[in-house]
């Protein structure tokens, strides 16, 4: 009997009775007609009461999954920061004098030149202040000279004096000498004798005291001029700062750069030392931000990050790296703009990208993760290809980022290379789940 020709039981009267009871014979036969269905079927069918057999184990279900393939790689993630930009050379300009300011020679926004003035002080009290430097340093000249002169004389004198002492020593020693001569043969007095003797020994205290005195003359005329220069020397150093200070009382920039911000206006009296005037240089440009910690060490290794300013990319490398003590969360990162990099608007607000590489191993579609009881699986495709089926193996997450992550087997070795895991799970696919691969792809596709 064909179950799918079984007639359908035709419609009752419209009358209100039949509506309630129906027909019996109608009834029997659908009866009949049922019972021969279920005794004739094959996998689904249930068996007749009168047979008494057991019902049969339905057919198991495969399941139609996407698959991918494991490979090892990186895990890497594009991060962006708030940078500051501003010139690599920036200087606050401060007078080297006092005084009171005469002139302003640039305003804010003043492009100059190293060198270029930027404030002129009045300079009246400090060429006074030289002037009487310069006097000062002329009078000690004329001293000097002076006492050359005069150093000369005085050792000439002295020198002539002792050639005199000289002179009259050797006539006395002549004539004792002759005298001792004459006495051994009787020819002159012994008195005479001892008078000579007396002369030579006045001579020779005369010639001592010359020689000492001209001694004495050169070196005490040697140290009144060397004392005499030392006056001259410190005369000339007064001159000299007088001069400077002269010079500063005009503030000039110290590089090329742009006049930022004036601090002083005409008629202030500005003390030395006092800022005057912030100059920016026109050179190489910075961008400075702050990242995590744990970021710092990356970017260092990876040397350049891009600065995003008014649509453009610019290139900047970096140059150093502060890991502040007190600030544990944050380090400072300092990268200058590259070269031929257009120039960018000093205190602007950029936006800096960096690339760092979170973590490496096995990486996975974040879909093709479930978690259980606290623990993270993943479903490997396994068996032949004739009746493959879904086996669930433990992972540890190393890192996870956007769709992707990295993992490792557990227990270590579990999980290798070139693997085939179920992504993305459906929730109905268990361990032991027999599965059927329409798709295979590649785990680091994003």
């Amino acid at each position: 009997m064909d179950c799918r020709a079984a007639p359908s039981p035709a419609r009752t009267s419209t009358t209100p009775a039949n509506r309630r009871r129906g027909s019996p014979v109608l009834a029997a036969a659908l009866a009949l007609a049922l019972t021969a269905c279920g005794g004739g079927s094959g996998d689904e069918g249930t068996a007749g009461a009168a047979g008494g057999a057991a019902n049969p184990t339905p057919t198991e279900s495969v399941r139609t999954v996407r698959v991918v393939t494991l490979e090892a790689g990186e895990l890497r993630a594009t991060r962006r920061a708030t940078a500051t930009v501003r010139p690599a050379r920036e200087s606050r300009v401060a007078a080297g004098a006092n005084g009171r300011v005469a002139e302003l020679l640039a305003r804010e926004g003043t492009l100059v030149a190293a060198g270029d003035p930027l404030v002129r002080l009045d300079d009246a009290a400090l060429r006074r202040s030289l002037d009487g430097a310069e006097l000062a340093r002329e009078q000690a000249r004329i001293n000097v000279e002076r006492a050359q002169r005069s150093r000369e004389d005085t050792i000439a004198q002295a020198e002539a004096a002792a050639r005199a002492a000289e002179g009259n020593l050797a006539l006395a020693l002549r004539q004792y000498e002759e005298a001792e001569a004459l006495l051994a043969v009787g020819a002159v007095a012994s008195a005479d004798v001892q008078a000579l003797r007396a002369q030579r020994d006045q001579a020779e205290s005369a010639a001592l005291q010359a020689r000492d005195a001209l001694a004495r003359s050169r070196r005490a005329e040697g140290e009144d001029i060397a004392l005499l220069d030392l006056q001259l020397r410190q005369a000339e150093v007064q001159v000299r700062q007088a001069r400077e200070a002269v010079d500063e009382a005009v503030v000039r920039a110290p590089f090329d750069g742009e006049v930022a911000e004036l601090f002083t206006e005409v008629g202030e009296f500005i003390a030395a030392g006092s800022p005057v005037a912030r100059v920016l240089g026109s050179g190489a440009q910075l961008a400075s931000f702050s990242v995590p910690p744990e970021d710092a060490p990356r970017i260092e290794a990876l040397g350049t990050v891009s600065v995003a300013w008014a649509g453009r990319e610019i290139p900047a490398t970096v140059t150093f790296v502060e890991r502040q003590a007190q600030q544990s969360r944050l380090a400072t990162i300092t990268a200058t703009l590259g070269e031929g990099a257009p120039p960018v608007a000093s205190g602007s607000v950029a936006e800096v990208r960096y690339e760092v590489v979170l973590g490496e191993g096995l990486v996975v579609p974040s879909g093709a993760l479930s978690a259980d009881a606290g623990r993270t699986y993943v479903f490997l495709v396994a068996g032949d290809d004739e009746a493959p089926v879904a086996r669930r193996v433990e992972v540890r997450v190393v890192v996870e980022s956007g769709n992707r992550a990295v993992v490792l087997g557990v227990p270590d070795g579990s999980l290798e290379v070139g693997a085939v895991v179920v992504s993305p799970r459906p929730l109905d696919v268990r361990d032991g789940t027999r599965v059927r691969v329409v798709e295979v792809g590649a785990a680091d596709t994003p």
